[in-house]
């Protein structure tokens, strides 16, 4: 397969906004996509820095790239474009209908399927909480038979934040859609696409909503990345929904994970499905080609440039083998402690960063990969998102800012 400019390895965030901001440019792209990559996991919100390196959160997260570490993707990329490519995603979202909320200066707190809140700086209008503020009286709404949202729970963990401020109450509705069965949001999000389900799914709420009252749900409002669904049901019930975060799979990274595939396929970029990429020819210190394996045989995919953005260890970019991390498609050297005891803390869950999260390909400001003396290793290749060294996006709260800022970045160079 000849005749690219560029290569995108990986259908993520990252890989799929460097594929639309270099066809914006006039560029040949094609995208090898194996499966929607870790936005579907880890949501539709998008983190720019939540908490710093003591675990404080963090209010103003561009003027917190002023402290970032010299080798975090951020250092990498500048202040500056990190700034621009947020601003360039929002009108992004805004142009295909399915327009973003925030600001790069100060981070909102949104609701978690368990009650609490947590940082994050761009939001669909599904996760609104501005309505929060004011609300007097807030009702957490469950669906009985829905996995993993408990909305005696949430609103138990609500209450006793707002104390005496708000009144929260919580309700949960029956759906004709369960049979008996478990179901998850990506279940009750179909059903609610449909007229039926939104008319049943209001009709069962009409009881217990009172007008001006400001409602949590699950990410459900449907699975279409636009507003049909909040519209319909907040008109019909005059009130306001807010859609918590929840856990995978994730119905808002669905959304915004679908919104980018349909913007990419505008532009002209050719995204090839369940196209594995297994190996990469380099000769003279630049890939000349990626070979894929499918179902009937190998392909190989020239460019003139290639992006490696398939997901890091959560995607497949990179695999944890005893005493070493690989980086399995290029052979990048990945710095690790052959003792693997030394990965991780002694608690998963605790104010330090995991040294199995820091680790990555390491990179110059032109995202190029670089060996330990600097020297750039593959020059037409440059590394995006997750795959990156010198950062924990759990820990800081950082993993789709990241991706957007180093796509935005990689791709202005090409």
């Amino acid at each position: 397969m000849k005749n690219n400019d560029v290569v995108v390895i990986g259908s993520g965030l990252s890989g799929l906004l460097t594929a639309c901001v270099a066809a914006g440019k006039g560029k040949k792209v094609t995208v090898l996509s194996y499966g929607a990559g870790t936005l579907t996991i880890g949501g539709g919100i998008v983190d720019f820095i939540g908490y710093d390196d003591n675990a404080q959160p963090v209010k103003n997260p561009l003027a917190a790239l002023n402290e970032i570490n010299p080798e975090h993707p951020y250092a990498k990329v500048g202040k500056a474009v990190a700034s621009a490519a947020f601003n360039d995603f929002k009108k992004i979202t805004e142009n295909e209908g399915y327009a973003y909320l925030g600001d790069v200066k100060k981070n909102r707190w949104v609701p978690t399927a368990v009650g609490s809140f947590k940082p994050t700086c761009l939001v669909p209008k599904t996760m609104d909480t501005d309505a929060l503020k004011s609300a007097k009286e807030v009702l957490v709404v469950g669906v009985n038979g829905l996995k993993d949202f408990y909305a005696k729970l949430v609103a138990k963990n609500l209450q006793e934040f707002y104390g005496e401020a708000k009144k929260v109450t919580f309700v949960n509705v029956g759906l004709d859609l369960t049979n008996g069965r478990d179901i998850s949001c990506m279940d009750v999000a179909r059903y609610l696409d449909t007229k039926e389900g939104q008319t049943e799914f209001a009709d069962k709420l009409k009881a217990t909503v009172k007008p001006g009252m400001v409602l949590i749900v699950p990410p459900v409002l449907g699975t279409k990345p636009d507003y049909k669904v909040l519209n319909t049901l907040e008109q019909g019930l005059s009130c306001r929904f807010v859609e918590s975060a929840a856990v995978p799979p994730s119905v808002t990274g669905y959304r915004l994970w679908t919104m980018m595939t349909n913007y990419a396929k505008k532009l002209g970029v050719n995204i090839v499905e369940k196209a594995k990429v297994v190996s990469a020819h380099v000769e003279n210190g630049e890939c000349v080609y990626v070979e894929t394996e499918g179902f009937d045989r190998k392909r190989k995919y020239y460019a003139k440039s290639f992006i490696l953005a398939n997901g890091g260890v959560y995607g497949g970019g990179l695999e944890a083998q005893i005493g070493k991390m690989v980086e399995p498609i290029f052979g990048f050297d990945i710095p690790a402690p052959a003792d693997q005891v030394q990965w991780s803390n002694k608690d998963l869950i605790s104010n330090k960063k995991q040294l199995f999260a820091l680790m990555g390909v390491k990179v110059n400001t032109g995202l190029v990969p670089v060996d330990e003396q600097d020297m750039e290793v593959v020059k037409n290749v440059k590394v995006v998102g997750r795959s990156l060294a010198g950062y924990d996006f759990c820990f800081e709260k950082s993993g789709n800012g990241v991706a957007i800022a180093t796509a935005y970045k990689a791709a202005l160079s090409l």
